[in-house]
């Protein structure tokens, strides 16, 4: 993992390409999976391509399945969080003509246009991590947001049985984490009506310094707040560590997240985090560029007819979370090389 990182930093290195206002970085061999002399390109598109959890994760489904069939898969998208450098980066990418894309959709819906355009090109498109289901997409293959934000309640709701207050944060105008807190409030006001109370629903922009800075403005503002949940893979950095600034105990105040880099899920071990929500991140990123192989290859047919004529469908994968507690931690941390 760690000689796929240093690829990949860089790779970040060595410049861009100039799209309109926007600078794009230039995603050289380092930054692409698979034989060098491949027949057939893929392309993974996302805002931050190089964050942290999509190179710990999304980078060895990529690198997996391009060596198993032989083809290449190349990162593109913004370093940073831009989106009108992301919106540009897929068009760029699809005016190429490659033999398919998948977009990390779950920014914002705003997305939903460039995919379309990409579809009307005729380049095979799947969303991946956070659908964009008006834009004509082939296939959905991700995680079910709605059922992350069920999942950060049922354990903040074991964890606080007489009830309290509770706060929430995310990147608030992603589409998937939007799904995630519509599911959080949804389970809370379903099962626990009367005790607990969500105070504020803030956004960290996907930064785990603003998430730090959001907790500590909420831990002056509700002095006697009993949870926070997080639902972007940097929020639970920044939670842990203002906790730790305001000089609160483990396991003082509940807190759920998702998950970030290895040592992340120390904090599960420590009992500062009860409960963090694992995407299958590798397996969908492997299946979205294994169904767009599939879509362009397998020939199979519906009536007779094939799947760009209007038959046989890709199908939408459901790839499912697991959740991370101190019952299962310490299997995940030896499972992980984490010491």
């Amino acid at each position: 993992m760690l000689r796929l990182t240093k690829q990949i930093a860089g790779a970040l290195a060595l410049g861009t390409i100039l799209t309109g206002a926007h600078a794009l970085p230039v995603m050289a061999q380092e930054s692409a999976f698979g034989p060098a002399d491949a027949k057939e390109t893929y392309y993974w598109i996302s805002n931050k391509a190089n964050l942290p959890l999509f190179v710990q994760y999304d980078y060895v489904g990529m690198e997996k399945i391009a060596n198993e069939l032989g083809v290449r898969v190349i990162v593109a998208g913004p370093t940073d969080f831009d989106l009108p450098g992301f919106i540009s980066a897929v068009d760029q990418v699809c005016a190429q003509h490659p033999s398919g894309v998948s977009v990390v959709g779950g920014w914002d819906p705003s997305l939903t246009e460039p995919v379309k355009r990409c579809l009307e090109q005729g380049v095979p498109t799947v969303v991946d991590d956070g659908d964009l289901p008006d834009s004509g997409r082939l296939a959905y293959i991700g995680t079910n947001w709605t059922q992350v934000g069920v999942a950060q309640a049922k354990s903040i709701m074991k964890a606080l049985p007489d009830g309290g207050k509770v706060a929430t944060m995310s990147i608030i105008n992603a589409g998937n984490m939007r799904e995630a807190v519509a599911g959080f409030n949804a389970y809370i006001a379903a099962n626990g009506a009367g005790k607990i109370e969500i105070v504020a629903n803030e956004d960290d922009g996907g930064d785990a310094q603003k998430a730090a800075q959001v907790t500590a403005a909420l831990l002056a503002a509700h002095p006697d707040i009993k949870a926070f949940a997080g639902f972007d893979s940097e929020s639970g950095a920044g939670i842990v560590t203002a906790l730790r600034e305001a000089g609160k105990n483990p396991g003082e105040i509940v807190v759920t997240a998702m998950e970030q880099t290895p040592d992340f899920f120390k904090t599960a071990k420590e009992g500062w985090v009860n409960g963090i929500v694992v995407q299958n991140r590798e397996l969908f990123i492997y299946y979205a560029i294994k169904l767009l192989h599939d879509y362009n290859h397998s020939g199979l047919k519906t009536a007779g007819l094939d799947a760009a004529n209007g038959g046989r469908a890709i199908p939408d994968l459901d790839t499912g979370v697991l959740v991370v507690s101190a019952d299962n931690v310490d299997k995940v941390l030896t499972a992980l090389g984490v010491k």
